[in-house]
């Protein structure tokens, strides 16, 4: 039987959400089985070792994913559901910040919903972390990039070994952005968007190759 956990503001970040766990549990300080995430932003801050994370919200500017310090282990599907209006995050699909290290995420589908004003949407932003990998991503419906790189503001850290490996997406602007970085990118992808992957000079060691992208022919999308 699933059990159901509602977590406040404290717990999960904000007040009124609920988050559900289904099977998971804490063994030996790792947090495993599923998690469901509803009308919530889900933080990984523990080291995982999970089946499942499933990310729905509803006609939101709120992120769906934060990966940070402490967030270590792997994830075996991820699911953040959206459907580019009402359905999935406003904001970014996944963010990766400081402190998080050795993540893997073998499968999973990133969909954004309707942006919010002036919100940068990636389906992926990585502003910091180290050697977090994601597998088998699909994605659509994103207002920016499919991913995202460039170290944050403050310079806490820079992105270093986050990778996209056999990933398939349809965004608006960038499919992959890599910024200031090291041993960064996205290999063996297909993407279409307005503009092919990107590196710029900041990029250290940058990693994009094997990828196929396709024009969308779409126009520069102007911020709310």
């Amino acid at each position: 039987m699933l059990a159901v956990l509602l977590l406040t503001a404290a717990g999960c970040g904000h007040s009124g959400s609920s988050l559900r766990s289904g099977s998971s549990r804490v063994v030996g300080g790792v947090l495993t089985g599923s998690v469901i995430a509803v009308h919530n932003t889900w933080s990984c801050s523990t080291p995982v070792d999970l089946d499942l994370v499933r990310v729905q919200l509803d006609d939101t500017t709120r992120d769906a994913v934060h990966i940070g310090p402490g967030c270590t282990g792997t994830i075996r599907r991820l699911e953040i559901l959206g459907d580019g209006a009402g359905l999935g995050p406003g904001g970014d699909g996944v963010k990766v910040h400081a402190g998080a290290r050795d993540l893997r995420v073998l499968s999973g589908v990133i969909n954004c919903g309707r942006a919010g004003p002036r919100k940068h949407q990636d389906a992926i932003q990585a502003m910091g972390g180290t050697s977090v990998v994601f597998n088998d991503v699909t994605s659509t419906g994103c207002a920016n990039s499919f991913m995202f790189i460039n170290t944050g503001k403050g310079r806490r850290g820079t992105p270093t070994g986050i990778r996209c490996v056999n990933c398939r997406a349809v965004s608006h602007n960038y499919s992959i952005f890599v910024g200031s970085s090291e041993s960064s990118g996205a290999t063996n992808g297909v993407f279409t968007s307005r503009v092919p992957p990107h590196v710029t000079p900041n990029a250290v060691s940058p990693l994009v190759a094997g990828n196929h992208w396709k024009s969308s022919g779409l126009p520069r999308r102007r911020r709310r």
